[in-house]
Order: C-alpha cells, then sequence, then structure tokens
C-alpha cells in the first residue's frame, strides 16, 4: 500500500507518474515510428519479390535467387519481431 503522508509526497508520487507515462509515450512513438519503417520496407521487398515472379512466369519453381531472397525476408521479418518485442516489452 502507498502511504503519502503529506502533500509533498503526493505531488512527487504523481510527478513520478507522469514521468513513467512520458517515457511510455515516447516508446510508444519509437515503436510506431518503427513498424511503419517496417511496413514500408517490407512492401517493397514484396513488390519487388512480386516483379521477379511475373518476369519468370506462375508454371517455373522458384530459382536459387528468389528462394534467397524470400529467406533474407524471413529473416528480416524475424528480426522486425524481435525488436518491436524488445521495445513494447517496456510497457509492462
Amino acid at each position: 500500500p502507498l502511504s503519502l503522508s503529506s502533500p509533498a509526497d503526493m505531488r512527487l508520487h504523481l510527478q513520478s507518474l507522469l514521468d513513467l507515462k512520458e517515457k511510455q509515450l515516447q516508446q510508444a512513438g519509437t515503436l510506431g515510428q518503427r513498424v511503419l519503417a517496417q511496413q514500408l520496407e517490407l512492401e517493397e521487398k514484396v513488390r519487388l519479390l512480386q516483379e521477379m515472379e511475373t518476369d519468370r512466369g506462375e508454371d517455373e519453381d522458384l530459382d536459387a535467387d528468389m528462394r534467397e531472397r524470400y529467406r533474407e525476408l524471413a529473416e528480416t521479418i524475424k528480426a522486425w519481431d524481435e525488436e518491436n518485442s524488445q521495445i513494447s516489452s517496456a510497457f509492462g
């Protein structure tokens, strides 16, 4: 239980709560900016993969270059998920 024996204690406690909320807002902003950048990058990579697919034709199997690009994309998404998890863990 919180013991606020004086107005000064109460003000100090409220200020610490405000400081915590400010930090959470900053972290939320950082996370939002990261997710937006990730979305834009993902859209570009998907567009490039679609262009490669169109150029090669739908009946052909994935070539080594496309397989490598898909693998890199999967690794990138996994790294993004880990980054986002670290940032969002600060929200408690």
